[in-house]
């Protein structure tokens, strides 16, 4: 039974989480009774989370259906990277003057994305990587900065990102590709530190735009015309 703290909080937790790891599939129904039932609670946290994930757009409500598990297009992926290029970019301007303190703390992080890697675990290495790129944010004390780049749901777009990476590209290391992020950071030029802010995530993006232009050429007749299998395209297939 799940601990009744911030009980609705906890319950949005536990479905995305069982969203992104695919236990429930796009357009799967999440039936409020049936989710307070296995978790034994009432109906209302339910209720709660499953409006949350609504707002977070992993969740759709379909008259006279009901909830289900929403699928995420390939176009919304995309579209987060030049928004949070542009954040990040101010946050390493802000971040230099107050973050030095934290360069261990952002190494260790390092090292801990390093481990989920290699152990091929992208929700753990997605968990990392955020706490890595929050700590940065949370540096610039700049709070309307800090809700802005919360609001693009970090975590979970970052897992979207690293499973379809470690999938398509076991040899690309992630982990690493933020070490010149420190390294700026402790050269203390805040040009310099957002431009290496902004130009890791537009890497990163630049990827994920190359990855589904691969899928999407894959699914192509011989003759170059649309395959049946070609429909749909747009959409990341169970969040791929």
């Amino acid at each position: 039974m799940i601990q009744r703290v911030v009980l609705s909080e906890q319950v949005k937790e536990t479905l995305l989480d069982d969203i992104l790891s695919e236990r429930y599939k796009p357009g799967d129904r999440l039936v409020e009774s049936q989710i307070a039932r296995s978790m034994g609670i009432s109906q209302s946290p339910v209720r709660e989370a499953l409006r949350d994930l609504v707002a977070m757009r992993f969740v759709e409500v379909v008259p006279h259906k009901g909830a289900r598990v929403r699928r995420i297009k390939r176009r919304e992926v995309l579209e987060i990277y030049p928004v949070r290029a542009a954040l990040e970019e101010l946050a390493g301007n802000l971040a230099v003057e107050n973050v030095a303190d934290q360069l261990g703390e952002l190494e260790e992080l390092v090292a801990r994305m390093t481990e989920a890697f290699d152990a091929g675990d992208p929700r753990k290495m997605a968990h990392w990587d955020v706490m890595f790129h929050r700590t940065i944010l949370e540096a610039t004390g700049n709070q309307v900065l800090i809700e802005a780049w919360n609001s693009l749901m970090i975590e979970a777009r970052t897992f979207v990102t690293l499973r379809n990476l470690m999938a398509t590209q076991p040899n690309l290391d992630l982990a690493a590709r933020h070490r010149p992020i420190i390294d700026a950071l402790r050269e203390g030029d805040p040009i310099r530190a957002g431009g290496v802010m902004r130009s890791h995530v537009e890497e990163f993006g630049s990827v994920m735009h190359d990855i589904f232009e691969t899928q999407e050429s894959e699914v192509l007749g011989d003759d170059g015309q649309p395959a049946d299998a070609r429909k749909g395209t747009d959409r990341v297939s169970s969040l791929a």
